[in-house]
């Protein structure tokens, strides 16, 4: 899917922004503190609300675009249920529907034909012009629809909006799934690509299934490490710990000068980040929307290099919303994909910076950025 814009409002935290246009690539900039995390936030929010998520005091509405090139709007409203405190996890509540909040309205246009194909509120549900029986009033109707052909792909459309924190750490993995197995219903590299798995088990699927695709992913990292010499992705044994591991799916890369080959458990975090990054590039399904937080963070300055320009020429249908406080990141993204983010109080703002006049040179640019007074302001 793509994403056209986005406005959202949480109620019970008084915080909200108006409508923001969404770009195919979009870089939030701004002081910390300023909204650029919860901007990210409320979008993912859009997916799980789609899967049936029934969030607090929430408002939104979305315009998108799926991959048949129909265009829609959803908007929608659940009811701010003023003593519930979000910090405090009541397992009793999350099993009881009375507890949870119910949708106030919820609305999904065809913007092709100008077209509603679901009105709902707190009396009636029509859907494709019919009234439905009684239902679930906690969940969206895309979640409780999924199944029908008109609401088929534009579900399947949010379950593409992909949170990718590099401030987070690769954990130590192994497949715990049989590779082997998923060979035998993923054979080909479409089949893989248009997957659920996680990007570990499509890199270890194409190490054999599409050689090519994986030679170009490794000979990327290996632009940014150019002391790797190799990597592979094959079923290792310890017979040490065979108690509980008989064998384990493991990537390994292979340094230039040293015979033994390194297990990515022994990998520096970074490294092994950036590996998954570009093979992600490679991999994601066509219409995926991934939200970058904080793009900079443990990334050393040469994986920035390579994966920012990635981002920036990727042509299979992937959309990009990131945020970044890195002088080269904004320097090397165009002035026309940022969005200077401001907030006043619980109002955030954004501001297209192709909008003001920062000069032409790259330099200029930022430096008119950081100096700006939108900029320097950040919160009031």
């Amino acid at each position: 899917m793509r994403l056209l814009s986005v406005q959202y409002e949480n109620i019970e935290q008084e915080w909200k922004f108006d409508k923001i246009i969404i770009f195919d690539l979009t870089l939030l900039v701004g002081i910390s503190g300023v909204g650029k995390t919860q901007i990210l936030q409320s979008i993912y929010d859009l997916k799980r609300i789609a899967k049936g998520a029934s969030p607090n005091g929430i408002k939104w509405e979305v315009e998108f675009q799926i991959l048949s090139g129909k265009e829609y709007i959803w908007k929608g409203e659940f009811e701010n249920i003023k003593d519930k405190d979000d910090f405090l996890i009541n397992i009793a509540d999350s099993e009881n529907e009375n507890a949870k909040p119910k949708i106030i309205f919820e609305e999904l246009l065809d913007k092709n034909n100008n077209e509603l194909i679901i009105k709902r509120n707190t009396d009636s549900f029509i859907f494709n012009d019919k009234e439905m029986p009684k239902l679930t009033s906690n969940e969206s109707a895309l979640n409780i629809l999924k199944e029908e052909d008109l609401i088929k792909d534009i579900y399947n459309g949010f379950k593409l909006i992909i949170p990718r924190d590099h401030t987070q750490k690769e954990g130590v993995r192994y497949s715990n799934l049989s590779v082997k197995k998923l060979k035998e219903k993923f054979d080909t590299f479409e089949k893989i690509k248009d997957s659920d798995l996680d990007t570990f088990h499509k890199l270890a699927l194409i190490y054999d299934i599409s050689k090519s695709t994986f030679d170009d992913i490794k000979n990327r990292f290996i632009e940014v490490f150019p002391q790797i010499e190799d990597i592979k992705i094959e079923p290792i044994q310890d017979h040490e710990f065979s108690n509980f591991i008989f064998e384990a799916t493991v990537i390994q890369i292979k340094e230039k000068g040293v015979n033994k080959w390194i297990p990515h458990n022994r990998m520096s975090s970074g490294m092994l980040r950036t590996l998954l990054h570009i093979a992600e590039m490679y991999l994601w399904n066509t219409g995926t929307v991934v939200l970058i937080d904080e793009f900079e963070n443990s990334l050393g300055l040469n994986c920035i290099d390579v994966l920012t320009e990635d981002i920036m020429y990727d042509n299979d249908n992937i959309q990009f919303i990131a945020t970044s406080h890195h002088p080269y990141i904004i320097n090397k993204i165009p002035y026309d994909y940022w969005k200077i983010v401001t907030r006043k109080g619980g109002q955030i703002k954004t501001f297209d910076a192709k909008d003001f006049d920062f000069g032409k040179s790259h330099h200029d640019r930022f430096m008119n950025l950081i100096n700006h007074p939108l900029f320097k302001q950040g919160i009031s």
